[in-house]
């Protein structure tokens, strides 16, 4: 049997012994060097079959070798391996078309099956030049939350798929959409941004296809839509979700052959569209429901980007305070050391968005060049409290919004009009009993005793009006 051959570039003498032990009863060679100079040394004298490298060593960067590697087109596979964990490092790994990309600190069992399976078979490299700009880098995070968005937008580079971008408002789906398209062979054409939850739903249909003259009261002239905009380049649908159900018909045709015609048009029109889609919402629930089109769900959802919210990337919370400091202060100001604790436990609901204003609202009311924890728990605790003041709901809220909601029904009512069987009752207690079922089954994590108990209604009769209501509940 012949023996595998692996070189080790790393300063860290653990990985060798990671590897070791993950490769365990192997026909399997590894010789280890720290530095580029040596690397090449050993490289230019014998074949190895897999060379792992780190990014960072003490005489350059570790992709320069692998550039090298590729220019010589060596049969060798590469996986590098990164503590600096940035979307650059991972699209400039992946634009040398690296066997893999791994990040530091390694799992054991990611790093036994990767090197298992590139044993498995030989594969030819193909030789990029391109490499990107550093002054490109878009997103902002190291943390290993933000590794694995950054490893598929690298993944996707090369391809042209649709893409489903979730995740909780203010986490910066926009941002990441940018970035593939950015760092995709569109990227030299347009990238058109249309918000669902923006347009009035009765304006939608018109501005995704555009308008013929005359389709409609107003319309005077022909008008594009923004699939005509994007053509070429991407459109990227953000809050996707708020899209009303009959245009979703509308859109599945154009991702299915690529055609549509102009409100009130008969010309069909060719489309050359990426479509990128973003929701805060889950639409699988929404699916289920009846809400969302489980056809246009599966097409939009070809590759899915879950963008973590800043809670569950608490170690990028202080570089992201940094950089924004520096993006609106005019003057150099710091954070000072004390203030970590305050920043890192607080929970973000608002997310990036909400630290960007944080700090955008400090650089402007504040002089000072050392941004203390008083400062920025001041800042918190007034956010909190006005926010609280604004959303938590007096005893008379529930009452005042149902009379608000009425009284701009029957100002548009017509009490001389025949027809009144308007079910209006029946339409109200709807829309009140199913989120209060679902809230309630949500906070007894779908206790049915404990949820009719706390509801004062039967078993039985929460389940039928479960069924009835068709109620969907984490």
């Amino acid at each position: 049997m012949m023996e595998n051959k692996i070189l080790i570039i790393d300063s860290d003498i653990s990985l060798k012994k990671i590897l070791v032990k993950a490769l365990k009863n192997s026909n399997t060679l590894i010789d280890t060097v720290s530095t580029l100079s040596e690397a090449w040394i050993e490289i230019s004298k014998k074949h190895f079959d897999l060379v792992i490298t780190d990014v960072e060593l003490s005489d350059g960067d570790g992709l320069e070798l692998v550039e090298k590697i590729k220019k010589k087109k060596l049969v060798t596979k590469i996986i590098v391996i990164s503590k600096k964990n940035n979307l650059l490092t991972a699209v400039r790994a992946n634009e040398l078309d690296v066997y893999e990309y791994l990040t530091k600190p390694i799992d054991l069992n990611d790093l036994t099956i990767v090197v298992n399976r590139a044993f498995q078979k030989v594969k030819k490299f193909v030789i990029s030049q391109d490499i990107i700009d550093e002054g490109k880098l878009p997103i902002i995070g190291n943390s290993i939350a933000m590794q694995n968005v950054y490893k598929t937008i690298a993944k996707l580079m090369k391809t042209d798929l649709t893409v489903l971008i979730s995740g909780e408002s203010g986490t910066g789906k926009e941002l990441v959409a940018k970035a593939i398209h950015d760092f995709s062979p569109r990227s030299k054409e347009e990238f058109i941004v249309l918000n669902m939850a923006a347009i009035p739903k009765e304006l939608i249909e018109s501005e995704l296809f555009g308008y013929e003259k005359g389709a409609f009261t107003g319309a005077d002239k022909t008008t594009i839509g923004f699939f005509e905009k994007a053509e070429g380049g991407t459109l990227f649908l953000d809050e996707i979700g708020d899209m009303p159900f009959d245009i979703q018909a509308r859109l599945l045709r154009v991702l299915q052959i690529g055609e549509f015609t102009r409100v009130g048009g008969r010309s069909i029109l060719k489309s050359n569209v990426r479509i990128i889609s973003a929701t805060n919402k889950n639409l699988k629930e929404d699916v289920e429901a009846g809400l969302f089109r489980e056809d246009l769900f599966y097409r939009l959802n070809v590759v899915n980007i879950n963008v973590p919210s800043l809670r569950k990337r608490k170690s990028d919370i202080l570089l992201l305070s940094n950089y924004f400091l520096n993006k609106f202060s005019k003057s150099m100001k710091k954070l000072d050391i004390s203030s970590n604790d305050i920043l890192e436990n607080y929970s973000w609901p608002g997310n990036v968005r909400e630290l960007e204003n944080l700090f955008k609202k400090i650089s402007v009311l504040y002089s000072e060049s050392v941004i203390t924890k008083s400062i920025i728990s001041e800042e918190l605790e007034n956010h909190y409290d006005a926010k609280k003041e604004i959303t938590s709901p007096s005893k008379q809220s529930i009452s005042k919004t149902i009379d608000e909601h009425l009284e701009d029904f029957f100002s548009v009512f017509d009490k001389n009009e025949n027809d009144t069987q308007l079910n209006l009752y029946n339409k109200l207690m709807m829309e009140f009993e199913k989120p209060l079922i679902k809230k309630t089954l949500e906070f007894c994590g779908g206790n049915h005793i404990k949820a009719s108990m706390i509801l004062g209604i039967n078993r039985n009769t929460l389940r039928k009006k479960i069924k009835t209501l068709k109620i969907i509940y984490k």
